[in-house]
């Protein structure tokens, strides 16, 4: 595999861990209740996750080379990607949380689309491809 395969995978991994992690601290923080079938899950296992997820999300950024503009530019626009698939999610499925409507989480979708294509033209015309 080369080394920008395995740059891009570290970076999504990490964008991936480090958006797991912040859900588990922003639980533990707010006292999010989350209902498993009948049972409510305790707020410790959520803490124990940040604290393993969030531990591997700094070694594995660690392990890329270089951490250069493009580098942050690909991990800030993992994040929006992530962020983007849980919207539409909601957008898709007609949910209404944290006093956003589904009209309002299209609206969310639309920014982080736009956002993404600007990151993505902006890390291409970076790297010279």
């Amino acid at each position: 595999m080369n080394t920008n395969k395995k740059e891009n995978i570290a970076i999504a991994t990490s964008a991936l861990f480090t958006a797991v992690a912040v859900m588990h601290v922003v639980r533990y923080l707010f006292n999010v209740d989350l209902v498993i079938g009948q049972a409510s899950l305790a707020m410790w296992p959520s803490l124990l996750a940040f604290i393993a997820i969030g531990y591997l999300a700094i070694l594995n950024f660690k392990t890329l080379e270089r951490k250069g503009a493009i580098v942050w530019k690909k991990f800030i626009m993992a994040l929006f990607i992530i962020d983007a698939i849980i919207v539409f999610y909601s957008w898709v499925s007609n949910l209404n949380y944290w006093g956003f409507s589904h009209k309002e989480f299209g609206y969310f979708l639309i920014v982080e689309i736009v956002i993404i294509i600007i990151l993505y033209f902006k890390i291409k015309k970076s790297s010279g491809n």
